[in-house]
Parts: C-alpha cells; sequence; structure tokens
C-alpha cells in the first residue's frame, strides 16, 4: 500500500508582520495533521527597507531565529524565501500551487479603504486566488 502524501501548511511570513498567533495557529495545525510547515516570504528583489538593508538579508535573519524554535518544539518545516519580484501575495500563490501546499495560514491586519489601495492587500488576493483553503488571523500587534 503506498504511503500517504503528508500534508503540507504554508505560512505566509513576513519578519515584520507575522504575528506570533499567526506562528501558533501554524504550530498547532501542524501537529495536529502531521504536516510539514512552509514558511515561505516573499519580498520584491533587492528592495531596501527604511533604514537601507537589503529586506532578503533581513528576512533571512528572523528566518534563523525562528527556526531553532521550530527545531526545539520537533516540527517538520522548510523556509523559503520568494524573491520573484511579483507582488507577495502573487508569489504566495504561485508557491502554494507549485509545492501542492494543503492549507495556507496567514495574518492580516484591518487597514483603511484608501491604505488597502495604496499598500495592496495580499491576504485579500491570497484568499481569492489560493488554490486550497486559507485560514486567517488577525495581527492584533
Amino acid at each position: 500500500m503506498a504511503e500517504a502524501k503528508k500534508m503540507r501548511i504554508m505560512v505566509g511570513y513576513s519578519a515584520h508582520f507575522t504575528s506570533d498567533e499567526v506562528l501558533r495557529v501554524a504550530k498547532d495545525h501542524a501537529r495536529a495533521f502531521d504536516a510539514t510547515l512552509y514558511l515561505v516570504s516573499s519580498v520584491v528583489g533587492h528592495t531596501l527597507d527604511e533604514s537601507g538593508h537589503h529586506k532578503e538579508n533581513d528576512a533571512a535573519e528572523r528566518i534563523e531565529a525562528l527556526e531553532a524554535s521550530l527545531k526545539e518544539e520537533g516540527l517538520d518545516y522548510e523556509f523559503h524565501l520568494v524573491t520573484r519580484g511579483a507582488s507577495a501575495g502573487e508569489d504566495l500563490v504561485k508557491f502554494a500551487e507549485a509545492h501542492q501546499i494543503d492549507e495556507i495560514v496567514m495574518g492580516f491586519k484591518k487597514r483603511s479603504a484608501i491604505g488597502e489601495m495604496v499598500f495592496g492587500s495580499n491576504y485579500r488576493f491570497v484568499i481569492a486566488f489560493a488554490p486550497c483553503p486559507v485560514v486567517t488571523v488577525h495581527n492584533w500587534s
């Protein structure tokens, strides 16, 4: 008998905006379903943050810190830093399709209509176009 495919849960991870609550929900689901966590961070290639540092380097450093806690908890995980240059929402949907993700967990923060026009709404794009169920968790911070 063939072994069943292990469930894959993707976290749309942003070192600046992903709350501990988003990570807690994703970890709880990974434990409950014996799933592999895919922590995926999307940044526009070669962009700088407010302090002039490359976002790719900044995100990679935060991912390394999170990796230690996941190892300690015994969870199966993979980190992916996507720098294709599309919007974060598009990158996350493309990643989910390419890696046959079964569930996406991501945070959102309510913005005004003007804020969404200016900054976009990645979580709305993911909800609309994801190839699998999406669990949204409010970022209260």
